[in-house]
């Protein structure tokens, strides 16, 4: 859906950059037996200090610059310097051939996912969500700020939490919200099928990585740490 104006095989029309949606171009009365639609549509904003367009253009915005800093990042393992090589073993606790290439395959996949992404990839999180998305609904950690259903490489939805409304827009020393859309999309099984064996980034995230090598390269803030993370 955009500006365009398209609509669907029924009529209807939403402009993503409006607060509102258009879910008929006229005035419906119900003349045939059966054919009332109900429509239960839920007002209440993704992010609570942000209207939804705000939210939109803002996520759109970071996603490009996220997908900018990955392609830096796999350019960079193409070309194999020695600089690279101790970025990757400062992060990972290795640097050998193997990871570079785990490394430029699963970013390749979290760029594709990146850059399909669009405005109505975003949802609020809700358990009833996670049980379409067929995962089971569970406690929200207190300091989450999103989350996915990494089978869901269908939709590659990310829930979002409020944490992540709170958290700065990009900081190339820390968690933001620019690094949890990368790590979200590095859970996916289409691309890393990351898990989270150590949370937030920080220079200890890169000791901890060094320290235990096997599940750093599989752990979602080490992977979007790598790539936004400068001394």
């Amino acid at each position: 859906m955009n500006e365009s104006g398209e609509r669907n095989k029924y009529g209807f029309k939403a402009n993503e950059n409006e607060e509102w949606f258009e879910v008929h171009s006229g005035a419906v009365t119900n003349t045939n037996p059966g054919s009332m639609v109900y429509v239960t549509i839920d007002t209440t904003p993704i992010c609570p200090n942000m209207t939804d367009a705000e939210f939109r253009a803002k996520v759109m915005k970071l996603r490009d610059d996220a997908v900018v800093l990955v392609d830096k990042r796999i350019a960079a393992l193409n070309t194999w310097s020695l600089s690279e090589q101790a970025r990757v073993a400062n992060w990972f606790g290795t640097k050998d051939n193997a990871t570079r290439n785990l490394l430029i395959q699963g970013f390749t996949a979290v760029n594709r996912v990146m850059r399909g992404l669009q405005p109505k990839n975003f949802i609020r999180q809700s358990p009833e969500l996670d049980r379409v998305l067929g995962c089971l609904p569970h406690p929200v950690s207190s300091g989450s700020a999103a989350h996915v259903c990494a089978p869901d490489t269908a939709t590659h939805t990310i829930s979002i939490h409020e944490v992540f409304c709170e958290t700065r827009d990009f900081t190339s020393g820390g968690d933001s919200k620019l690094s949890t859309i990368i790590h979200e999309c590095t859970h996916f099984t289409d691309t890393f099928g990351s898990k989270d064996w150590k949370y937030t980034i920080t220079r200890f995230l890169a000791t901890w990585g060094q320290e235990n090598p096997q599940q750093a390269i599989n752990n979602a803030d080490s992977l979007a740490g790598y790539v936004v993370y400068e001394y």
